[in-house]
């Protein structure tokens, strides 16, 4: 019998032979679905008689706790760029959006199945979507989504090597964010409940006579999101400002503490929707702030991931 904690997700570019890189994770993981038909024949004897294997979709949802290093790979597909080294600083690096997206391979070993366990790939994939959230008392969480082309069923990984999971510390929401604000003509950096921050690729299914697998394209990039923040003075002022059109930037800094490593994540054209609260008897009133990012010409990108690693 198979148990979740034998169930291991490594990660790869494709075609690169390279050694595995074993993916820390919550839950989920990339999959194999075989879509059957019913082709509706009449039988005399008033049962179906056949069903059909007409499509297979493959890919799926993974969910994490964030951590550093860990998913710069998965950063850097969803964005389409690489990361740029700060010429004058090697522990600084940054990425905007791009349309340079090399695809990747998925490993899913089931290691407690059989004698030496047993694995299927995910082959020519994507990351079509990156989420990440934050809740006052919480880890850092998110999740990603993966759409792939390909797959091998029953894949050999014997041969193989794998590097191990990173080692770095989850994100601590209370610990570990510098700094989490938005910006218009002044800085409003007041108490916020919950965030969260989706980087979507917008990928088109393209079906095709002949492949039992569809095509994958992507669409238009898109970074939109979600802010809980207290009510207050200034966060009033943000209905007249959404009413107004006004563009904000926002901006979160966080790190994993004496570790040393740290992602700053910028927007610098953004327009907000605003909902006022109401509530009943002892409710605290926040304001509900969603967000979409515009492309900033002095950026050429919506958003702007830095990262700086301990040396």
């Amino acid at each position: 019998m198979a148990e979740s904690n034998q169930y291991k997700l490594s990660m790869r570019l494709a075609g690169s032979g390279n050694p595995w890189q074993v993916l820390r994770r919550t839950d989920g993981g990339p999959g194999i679905t075989t879509n059957m038909t019913n082709p509706n024949e009449v039988d005399s004897s008033g049962q179906d008689s056949s069903m059909l294997l007409t499509s297979i979709t493959v890919g799926g949802n993974v969910s994490i706790a964030f951590s550093a290093k860990t998913y710069d790979m998965i950063i850097r597909n969803v964005m389409g760029s690489d990361w740029v080294v700060d010429g004058t600083d090697p522990t600084l690096s940054t990425i905007i959006i791009g349309k340079d997206t090399p695809k990747l391979e998925f490993l899913v070993q089931y290691m407690d199945v059989g004698a030496a366990g047993k694995a299927y790939m995910i082959g020519e994939a994507n990351v079509s979507q990156l989420q990440l959230s934050l809740s006052a008392g919480e880890v850092v969480s998110g999740s990603f989504s993966i759409v792939g082309e390909s797959y091998n069923a029953d894949y050999d990984f014997s041969a193989d090597t794998f590097e191990d999971e990173t080692i770095t510390k989850p994100i601590n929401a209370a610990q570990d964010v510098n700094e989490l604000v938005i910006e218009g003509d002044t800085v409003m950096d007041v108490c916020v409940n919950t965030m969260d921050i989706t980087i979507n690729r917008n990928y088109q299914e393209d079906p095709c006579i002949g492949h039992e697998v569809p095509h994958q394209f992507k669409g238009t990039a898109q970074v939109t999101g979600n802010i809980s923040l207290a009510l207050t003075e200034s966060t009033f002022g943000l209905l007249k400002d959404s009413i107004n059109e006004k563009e904000f930037g926002v901006r979160l800094d966080m790190n994993d503490g004496t570790a040393g490593n740290s992602y700053l994540i910028e927007t610098f054209r953004t327009k907000l929707g605003v909902e006022m609260p109401s509530g009943g008897r002892d409710t605290v009133l926040r304001p509900a702030v969603s967000f979409t990012a515009l492309k900033d010409p002095n950026i050429g990108s919506f958003i702007r991931v830095s990262r700086t690693l301990a040396a």
